[in-house]
């Protein structure tokens, strides 16, 4: 028997613990795709199974900004519930789901835990100090009592004059370009100009200027630049390694643009502080009620929550607008009616204010109401995290740390809640007996619970008074550039919108 060479067993030694760690990696990825597929607690929820093994499909449709689209379509598959990722449910059925992840923990929820945000979701404050989008539930409290003075009726009743002010300068700007050139308007700048400018004056004391000189401020620039950095703090919180690789996956540049612009809202914050301005705009009465009944921010905090409101309060209301006026454009007879109510009720301009378009202009309203069914401002859902010891969604067990959502745009666009739902009908919210299945409360473009939008009645008050006096003042044409206008939209959390190229004409009256 010939003797064995320690050389040659020490050479293959390598080979066999490579050949071994390879065969142990194929047994763990064998063991954990079994187990996510049939034996993880999400395995009931139905989606495609390569959502449930693998983030990747779903990140690869956030960076292109079609994860609306991506899970419109899994819910027009697989039903009310669907796994979009290997820890992330999406739901439609909001008549339950809604209760069960924002509600108030009242009723058969008593006792329950609240969903917090999802951390994955929001990116962290700049200065350490969150706003109430993302503060936890004693602080967003806190800080909702103090904010609330500045939204509440009476201080929207008071700050009318300026959004008068501002409409007013919308119709007579849009006027004086008009009659000077035949070339259509894109209506989603002039709708950002008129609703940055009235955040601004009621935050800061001073609008950005956009509607006087007709053009986005630089600011305004970098914010829409920094929203697309929200999907990034998503995607480095599941793929850490992705900061390393430069400009490939993350953009960098999106995220010095964030820190940029937040440090631009606190300079100004603190100019507004500083200033003696007796006016009912919204610092004037955060400072004056700041402290009061268990309510307190610090300057910090003040500053973070600036950021929110200057978002929050102008885009969603303006990307409303133009989705509204592209679908009324694509409705004509739905367009008619609107004119025929909104100038049969006014006799002059002067006429149209807040209470009267309340009272006088139902078809309006409804027609309004429609446009947040049809092209809801946050089309994807407010991400909540399912707390300790796990909870029951629409009947599906869900662990702890599961992502959860009601999907704002898939649920609006289900048969399952609303009849006809590619149709733009006004009709539905006006007690037509055609639409009386229809499931009201799925909708919930505010959102839902005690963490619904605080500035509600500013963007109903904003968009009815500015649809109603530009419907009253000017003829509208859709240019054949922007009849795919909506077909165009991305998503980067909210709408980023194309062009929306209109024909813009006076309305001559004897």
């Amino acid at each position: 028997m010939e003797p064995i060479e320690l050389e040659s067993v020490a050479a293959t030694k390598p080979y066999m613990l490579f050949g071994t760690f390879a065969a142990l990696s194929v047994v763990y990825v064998l063991v954990k795709t079994v187990h996510a597929l049939y034996f993880h607690p999400l395995s009931k929820v139905p989606g495609p199974k390569i959502n449930a093994l693998s983030r990747i499909p779903y990140v690869r449709h956030l960076l292109a900004g079609t994860t609306v689209h991506l899970v419109n379509d899994l819910h027009a598959k697989y039903g009310d519930g669907v796994r979009v990722s290997p820890n992330e449910v999406s739901f439609i059925n909001g008549e339950t789901s809604f209760q069960e992840i924002y509600g108030f923990r009242t009723g058969k929820l008593k006792g329950k835990q609240n969903f917090q945000k999802d951390p994955a979701w929001y990116a962290p404050p700049m200065n350490g100090s969150p706003s109430i989008l993302v503060a936890n539930d004693a602080d967003h409290s806190r800080g909702r009592k103090t904010l609330s003075h500045a939204f509440s009726e009476k201080a929207l009743a008071d700050q009318e004059g300026l959004l008068q002010k501002y409409v007013d300068q919308l119709v007579n700007r849009l006027k004086e370009v008009t009659s000077a050139s035949p070339e259509p308007v894109n209506m989603v700048k002039w709708y950002n100009w008129t609703t940055f400018d009235v955040i601004a004056d009621l935050l800061f004391g001073e609008p950005f200027g956009c509607l006087q000189d007709l053009r986005t401020h630089k600011y305004i620039d970098l914010l829409f630049k920094s929203l697309k950095a929200f999907r990034m703090f998503y995607i480095m919180k599941y793929f850490p390694l992705g900061k390393y690789l430069g400009n490939l996956v993350v953009d960098h540049q999106a995220i010095a643009d964030r820190k940029e612009y937040q440090t631009w809202i606190s300079s100004q914050a603190s100019k507004r502080r500083a200033r003696d301005m007796q006016r009912p705009d919204f610092m004037e009465l955060i400072m004056k009620h700041n402290g009061e009944k268990g309510g307190s921010l610090t300057n910090d905090e003040i500053d973070s929550n600036c950021n929110l409101i200057i978002t929050a309060g102008s885009e969603t209301t303006a990307t409303l607008l133009s989705g509204c006026t592209f679908l009324l454009l694509k409705n004509p007879a739905v367009y008619q009616k609107v004119k025929d109510e909104v100038r049969g009720c006014f006799e002059s301009y002067g006429d149209i204010t807040l209470d009267a378009v309340n009272r006088s202009t139902p078809y309006l309203l409804a027609t309004l109401q429609e446009a947040l069914r049809y092209y809801p401002p946050v089309p994807c859902g407010f991400e909540r995290r399912v707390p300790s010891g796990g909870d029951v969604v629409s009947g599906y067990y869900l662990p702890e740390g599961t992502a959860v959502s009601v999907s704002h745009f898939p649920a609006y666009h289900s048969e399952k809640n609303f009849r006809d739902p590619e149709e733009f009908v006004p009709e539905r919210w006006m007690g037509d007996p055609k639409y009386a299945d229809d499931k009201r409360s799925s909708h919930q473009p505010f959102s839902f619970g005690s963490r619904n939008c605080l500035g509600k009645n500013l963007a109903f008050a904003e968009m009815r008074l500015i649809m109603s006096k530009v419907i009253w003042s000017f003829d509208f044409e859709l240019d054949p550039r922007s009849d795919n206008w909506f077909k165009e939209n991305r998503v980067m959390t909210l709408w980023i919108k194309p062009e929306l190229a209109v024909h813009v004409k006076e309305v001559v009256r004897d």
